[in-house]
């Protein structure tokens, strides 16, 4: 892809690096959970996680989207390195912004590749390993099959080394990830996948999340409930917009802004409706609404 076309997409491709990134993590999570209770991982959902050619599950599109945004250094699209890091701050170790990033696309490609081997062991353990205990148990094959029957366990302990390799990488990624995103703090539609996952997010960020909030938003946590509700208005969608805040508010994390911004929705939803405040219950004519790409440069300003 073109550099142009990166930079044109790039907040949809950081909000899908982030949101692919997690799920492509809780997957594999799940499935070292499952290793560890019966010894096997599940072929159909490490099939599902990686696709195919003509029709790419979340990790090889995971896998697409961290070279686009980042690539290889000899490739038109790591010219977006610059625009997409934003400065050339340092870490405690010394490592520059792009190299975090090139490291965070080596991450998710090795993790990738290891990925289809163990799906290839659970077709293996799925498939050959039953068979072959399906022919032992006929009449003569337990001595024919005997030198065999050690390939489940050697399959077995390849899967469960192979698990932990990916998710080491994986975790290892996680920092980097999280430092790539310092200059993402205007992000709407990354706001609004955070706001809306969080749950998922903090399972497996662990506490990064709120290292997170704090790279994005300088620990100002409204931020992300105010840029994700303005991602809403801008698709035209004011009642998840609404709900949201509302969510927010209960949990005590809106300050002076996001609640300016909901007594504004609230007060419009309200006028939506159709009802009259002088005749509760009875339909009046609609009133006039403000089109939703209104709502979209909302800054409200607090008087000194």
């Amino acid at each position: 892809m073109t550099r142009s076309w990166v930079l044109s997409k790039r907040q949809a491709l950081v909000r899908d690096l982030v949101r692919d990134y997690c799920t492509v993590h809780h997957t594999l999570a799940e499935q070292r959970r499952r290793f560890a209770n019966d010894g096997t991982v599940s072929f159909v959902a490490l099939r599902n996680l990686l696709g195919e050619d003509r029709h790419k599950g979340v990790f090889w599109r995971l896998k697409d989207t961290a070279h686009h945004l980042f690539g290889q250094e000899d490739t038109a699209s790591s010219a977006c390195l610059e625009g997409y890091v934003g400065h050339a701050a340092q870490d405690v170790s010394g490592d520059s912004c792009q190299v975090r990033s090139l490291l965070l696309d080596w991450c998710i490609g090795y993790a990738f590749h290891e990925c289809a081997k163990l799906k290839e062991d659970a077709f293996q353990a799925r498939r050959y390993v039953h068979r072959l205990e399906q022919i032992a148990h006929r009449k003569g094959g337990g001595v024919i099959c005997a030198s065999l029957r050690g390939l489940g366990g050697d399959i077995a302990e390849s899967s469960g080394r192979e698990l932990n390799r990916i998710l080491a990488v994986l975790d290892l990624g996680l920092g980097h990830l999280v430092s790539c995103l310092d200059t993402e703090g205007h992000n709407t539609r990354l706001a609004r996948w955070l706001a809306c996952e969080e749950d998922l997010a903090r399972e497996v960020l662990g506490q990064g999340y709120d290292i997170l909030l704090n790279v994005l938003f300088g620990g100002n946590k409204e931020q992300l409930y105010i840029l994700a509700a303005k991602d809403f208005l801008e698709a035209g969608r004011r009642e998840p917009a609404l709900r949201l805040l509302d969510g927010a508010q209960k949990k005590g994390a809106l300050g002076v802004d996001g609640l300016v911004l909901l007594h504004k929705l609230t007060a419009t939803a309200a006028q939506s409706c159709g009802l009259c405040a002088t005749c509760p219950g009875k339909r009046c004519a609609p009133t006039a609404m403000e089109p939703a790409s209104a709502w979209a440069s909302f800054s409200p300003k607090v008087d000194a």
